[in-house]
């Protein structure tokens, strides 16, 4: 019990804020160009945003940790890296069955394994930010080759033809591993059309992901 308590202090903790300072005052602006020289450091592509949480530097969403970061300049010269959780939560009948949901993952997995993936995320970001800003030599992102005897990634015609053609039912998240919102679509015709026409839009941008969190997109 001991453990399970400390593993869920840890995780609570695996999503705060860093902050670092730099060795001189600077401007989010010149922050952005820094960064955006070497773009190819990241996962995720970033820009600055503006609104009601402030005039910040968003990286996109991590699709299978479903964080999105956002970088703020504090009185010129305090970098805040603040994380923001987003899931997207998919129930059927009461229970949750997204690709994050104890039902997937198990109880530790969702909760302790999943914030300390989110955590490693968030500090490998802040590194890498961290490092350009001060001038350090960073290496590309990489992204993890698929281990042996896992599953291919989705083809993007395929899914956007079944989703195209069968969409109103569903097959088209069968096919990518979204069994649990497949059978939602099926019962209810493409969430009544709505959410056919959503998931084609996304096929299209390049934003629709496999159970995994994958985007599925067209090769160049």
């Amino acid at each position: 019990m001991a453990n399970l308590i400390g593993g869920i202090q840890e995780a609570a903790m695996a999503t705060s804020p860093r902050e670092f300072d730099l060795p001189c005052p600077t401007t989010l602006e010149e922050i952005m160009e820094k960064l955006s020289v070497r773009a190819a450091a990241f996962q995720m592509p970033f820009q600055i945003k503006g609104g009601v949480p402030g005039q910040r530097i968003a990286f996109e969403k991590e699709p299978n940790l479903d964080v999105t970061l956002w970088l703020y300049l504090k009185e010129g010269a305090r970098i805040r890296i603040q994380p923001v959780v987003s899931e997207s939560r998919t129930s059927i009948g009461g229970m949750r069955v997204d690709k994050n949901s104890v039902l997937r993952k198990g109880v530790k997995g969702a909760t302790v394994g999943l914030a300390a993936e989110r955590g490693a995320y968030i500090d490998t970001v802040t590194e890498t930010v961290k490092k350009i800003l001060n001038g350090e030599e960073v290496a590309d992102y990489i992204a993890p080759e698929v281990p042996a005897g896992a599953e291919p990634p989705k083809d993007w015609t395929v899914t956007f033809l079944l989703c195209l053609f069968l969409g109103g039912i569903g097959v088209h998240r069968y096919y990518v591993g979204k069994v649990g919102t497949g059978v939602l679509f099926t019962l209810t015709g493409g969430l009544l059309g709505i959410g056919y026409l959503v998931d084609l839009i996304k096929i299209l941008c390049g934003k629709f992901t496999d159970k995994n969190g994958n985007y599925i997109q067209k090769q160049k």
